[in-house]
């Protein structure tokens, strides 16, 4: 769980509670029970979490709240949690403690003990479709938010390039996606068009896959020490295929998407890029708007100075080619 400060909704946990219930009456024109037993569904796995229970129980609370719609339930187990100082462990070690949460908690904490609006009402919309990303879009993406300490990472007020490749099943519902690659330059400003063609080919991709975990897979399947949930073919030394896309959500509403931090540069053709299915039935990696660039700072830190085998095919390595064989060298493969 991403977390960038004390407000409600200033983690991940809290974000996809709000999104999710509001996208079930919004999009989908369910009626209030039905939304409470969606978010459920799918969100189910907060409740397993003795840090993101809480955070579940007070995003359902609020946003009910806020619309009319509290169930006592759920404001019985959000003011439950609040008694119990629910989430204030994931704040304590901050340099201004659990003070800021235990601010939050208190807000909430009124809010819930007072008269709730009138209930609002979703209609059916009647909107054309109108998502701007088509393929081969290429669009500029301001991070604005910090990634991790500024002194070894920074990214504040620079941008990277996105591009829509094509479209997918959502991993979590049955809404379509977009696949999208990132490229792995961080610009200082909105790149111009001509620089973009003229030097889209020399860029790299950014990998959304862990590199040390490639590598430790890698040697465990060379050894036969096989999780029971991969698919290894005994004949050959195999690996986990390095994510090299990821899928977006994508919405009718253009209004929904992050404009102010999107600039639409050109569309062309992209570096080649096919490996979009594992081998191992393993979900995609898939983002959210709201945590973008938290999640996308991730992947570039641990990715900054790692090479790796781009086969001009449209697939990738990683181990390295040259790795692999030292790897395999090392432990004695039969099949190279």
């Amino acid at each position: 769980m991403g977390t960038w400060g004390t407000g409600l909704y200033s983690n991940d946990t809290t974000c996809d509670v709000r999104d999710i219930y509001i996208d079930s009456l919004e999009e989908k024109l369910m009626n209030n029970q039905d939304a409470y037993e969606n978010i459920f569904r799918r969100c189910g796995d907060y409740l397993k979490n003795l840090d993101e229970e809480p955070l579940f129980w007070f995003a359902l609370a609020d946003t009910q709240w806020k619309i009319g719609r509290l169930m006592p339930e759920v404001k019985e187990k959000a003011l439950e949690w609040i008694e119990k100082g629910g989430g204030v462990a994931l704040w304590e070690e901050s340099k201004s403690g659990s003070s800021g949460w235990r601010k939050t908690l208190e807000k909430l904490r009124t809010k819930l003990k007072t008269e709730q609006p009138k209930e609002k009402h979703y209609k059916k919309k009647y909107i054309s479709y109108q998502n701007p990303w088509k393929l081969n879009d290429i669009y500029a993406y301001m991070i604005h938010k910090e990634y991790g300490p500024k002194e070894k990472y920074t990214m504040y007020g620079k941008y990277i390039l996105l591009q829509k490749i094509g479209e997918a099943k959502s991993c979590y519902s049955t809404d379509t996606v977009m696949r999208i690659q990132v490229y792995d330059k961080i610009f200082d400003n909105i790149p111009s068009v001509k620089e973009i063609t003229e030097m889209i080919r020399d860029y790299r991709l950014v990998p959304f896959s862990d590199p040390y975990n490639q590598v430790s897979r890698f040697e465990k399947n060379l050894k036969g020490e096989l999780d029971p949930d991969y698919l290894f073919d005994e004949r050959i030394c195999t690996y986990d295929p390095v994510k090299m896309s990821a899928t977006m959500e994508q919405y009718n509403n253009y209004s929904r998407y992050p404009k102010d931090k999107l600039t639409f540069i050109c569309s062309i053709d992209g570096l080649p890029n096919i490996q979009h299915e594992r081998a191992d039935g393993d979900a995609d990696r898939a983002f959210m708007w709201h945590d973008f660039h938290s999640q996308i700072g991730w992947f570039l830190s641990l990715w900054k100075d790692i090479e790796y085998d781009i086969m001009g095919d449209g697939t990738f390595e990683y181990p390295t080619l040259e790795q692999q064989k030292r790897i395999k060298a090392l432990d004695g493969c039969r099949n190279e």
